[in-house]
C-alpha cells in the first residue's frame, strides 16, 4: 500500500521540533523502515530537502516567481499576507503553512478526492523536470496547482520546501 506524503510530512514536522540528534535519527530510520522499497530513494530524499538524488542531472527549473502565482491563486489572498506571515517565522514552508490554514483552498475539482503519496509527489516532481519548450511555465504551474490543491497545510508546507530546497528541520546527510 502506498505511504501518505502526509506521514512523512508529520515525520518531519517532529523532526523538526526535536533537538537531540539522536532521536532524530531514529525517528527518521523507524519511518524508513514502514516504506515500499520503491518510496526509499524518493523519501529520503524529501527529507533532505530536495526533488531528485544529489547524483541527478534533473532539476524543477521552478522559480519562487511560478510558486508565488500558484500559491496566490489557490489561496486567494493579497500577498501581504504571506509577506507578513513570513516575516513573522522567517520560514517560507511555515508561512506558507499559516497562509492555507488562515484560507479557504481553492480546491482541484476531481471525481475522488484522493491524498498525496510519496510515489505520486515524486511521479509529479519528475513531470515537472521533464516539462520544456514553449508553454512550459503555464504547464508547470497547473501540475504545481494541482499538487497544493490537494495539500493540506502541513503537507503544503513541505512542498515549499521540497520545490525551494530549503528543509531546514535541523536533518542533514551524513
Amino acid at each position: 500500500m502506498p505511504t501518505l506524503f502526509k506521514s512523512l510530512a508529520e515525520l518531519l514536522e517532529k523532526v523538526e521540533a526535536t533537538k537531540k540528534r539522536l532521536q532524530t535519527v531514529n525517528m527518521v530510520a523507524e519511518f524508513l523502515k514502514t516504506l515500499e522499497p520503491n518510496e526509499l530513494e524518493p523519501a529520503i530524499n524529501m527529507i533532505l530537502g530536495r526533488a531528485f538524488p544529489k547524483w541527478s542531472q534533473k532539476t524543477l527549473d521552478v522559480s519562487w516567481n511560478t510558486l508565488n502565482t500558484v500559491l496566490e491563486r489557490i489561496t486567494q489572498v493579497d500577498w501581504n499576507v504571506f509577506s507578513e506571515a513570513f516575516s513573522n517565522t522567517g520560514d517560507i514552508g511555515t508561512a506558507t503553512k499559516a497562509l492555507f490554514e488562515k484560507t479557504k483552498i481553492k480546491k482541484q475539482t476531481q471525481l475522488i478526492q484522493q491524498n498525496l503519496t510519496i510515489t505520486e509527489i515524486q511521479n509529479n516532481l519528475e513531470t515537472i523536470a521533464a516539462t520544456t519548450g514553449t508553454g512550459s511555465r503555464e504547464r508547470k504551474e497547473r501540475q504545481i496547482q494541482t499538487l497544493f490543491s490537494q495539500a493540506t497545510p502541513t503537507e503544503a508546507k513541505y512542498l515549499v520546501k521540497i520545490f525551494t530546497g530549503e528543509m531546514r528541520t535541523g536533518f542533514h546527510e551524513g
